[in-house]
């Protein structure tokens, strides 16, 4: 049975012969009835603050599931960039590797032209070197021919 002040305010005792003085029964019964409302009421309050307390714990045990779970996945979308940072690192390094190669062949192919082109003019240099020097030779031959021709006439 659970009492409250209002019960031991009204209790009453039954008076015998040599029983207790009426006046401090009644006194000590308000005291009693007066600390037990006191307490009583605190009890109340102290079960209000323990509600109040444990709505926040639960809030902030949800607060901490959301944010373990926001880290979780910020650590999975976090190696989710690293990934796909590291295979675009690898496809942008694989097209920069294919550009060299093809710029590198693209050099070489104008570089063995241009060596074409160079042995090309070359021998056309010797060739018209030949010419001329046939060409002078010739008139050289022509010149010394007229020389003698004019000294005989």
């Amino acid at each position: 049975m659970q009492m409250t002040p209002l019960d031991i305010r009204n209790k009453t005792f039954g008076k015998g012969i040599r029983g207790y003085q009426c006046q401090e029964v009644e006194k000590f019964l308000e005291t009693v009835s007066q600390e037990f409302e006191s307490i009583y009421s605190e009890n109340f309050e102290l079960r209000d603050k323990t509600k109040a307390l444990e709505a926040e714990i639960s809030h902030y045990r949800q607060l901490e599931k959301t944010l373990q779970q926001t880290l979780v996945v910020a650590q999975q979308t976090a190696e989710e960039v690293k990934t796909v940072a590291r295979h675009e690192a690898e496809l942008l390094l694989r097209e920069a590797e294919q550009e060299k190669q093809s710029k590198v062949s693209e050099a070489q192919k104008k570089w063995e032209k241009i060596q074409e082109e160079i042995q090309g003019l070359s021998r056309n240099r010797d060739l018209l070197r030949t010419q001329l020097k046939s060409f002078l030779l010739a008139h050289l031959d022509l010149a010394n021919l007229q020389e003698r021709n004019e000294g005989i006439a």
